[in-house]
């Protein structure tokens, strides 16, 4: 018959036996783990984002993102100034650059252990989609009322003047797609994620080293 070997989760010492209750070593209750771990294992996705994860902590974190954007902001102008980098390229290294380090900040205050990871940088993350997106929402909303306004206002005769130039053009006009345009979006929702994580585990690497 082989001995059952345990690991102690307190003290990481080997205990023979799968009858034992406490931890030779320090007295561990490992009852207590073996429940512990079947609690863990029946929680869901949502119950482990909000028993590890912090909102104070993903609030202060795009503080340390607005710092950084600005930061981001003084150190690439150099490069746009100087013609090495495009407007849309600048704009996203900033953002990356600042959710990187927003990200550093996620990872060594809110990471006990390595077990955090994953919960902080999906809370993080989903919190960049969801002001980004509430963003583009309000000025896409913006931008729609001063259409209807103007629209509206400008209604008549001169509408029929732009529909007729418009029928005029519309033959010699020739759409065309920017291909290093688009790269440069996917590229854009990619890195987003990568520098999340990364920032979270590098954060969370330099508390357990420092």
């Amino acid at each position: 018959m082989v001995d059952v070997i345990r690991i102690c989760p307190n003290c990481g010492n080997k205990i023979i036996g799968k009858d034992v209750e406490f931890c030779t070593e320090c007295g561990y209750d490992l009852s207590k783990s073996i429940s512990e771990m079947n609690n863990s294992s029946s929680k869901g996705f949502f119950d482990n984002l909000i028993e590890k994860t912090s909102f104070p902590i993903i609030i202060f974190s795009f503080i340390i993102f607005g710092v950084f954007l600005f930061v981001g902001s003084i150190f690439w102008a150099s490069f746009i100034a100087s013609g090495s980098i495009d407007l849309i390229t600048y704009l996203l290294l900033i953002i990356v650059f600042s959710v990187f380090f927003g990200g550093i900040f996620i990872g060594y205050f809110g990471c006990k252990d390595n077990s955090y990871i994953v919960p902080n940088f999906s809370m993080y993350l989903g919190s960049i989609y969801a002001v980004v997106l509430c963003g583009i929402g309000l000025i896409f909303t913006f931008l729609m009322g001063i259409i209807s306004a103007l629209s509206s206002a400008f209604s008549g005769s001169s509408s029929t003047a732009y529909s007729n130039s418009y029928q005029t053009l519309t033959p010699s006009y020739t759409p065309s797609v920017d291909l290093s345009f688009i790269f440069k979006i996917i590229l854009f929702i990619f890195l987003i994620p990568v520098a999340a994580y990364f920032g979270v585990y590098l954060g969370y690497i330099l508390k357990e080293n420092i």
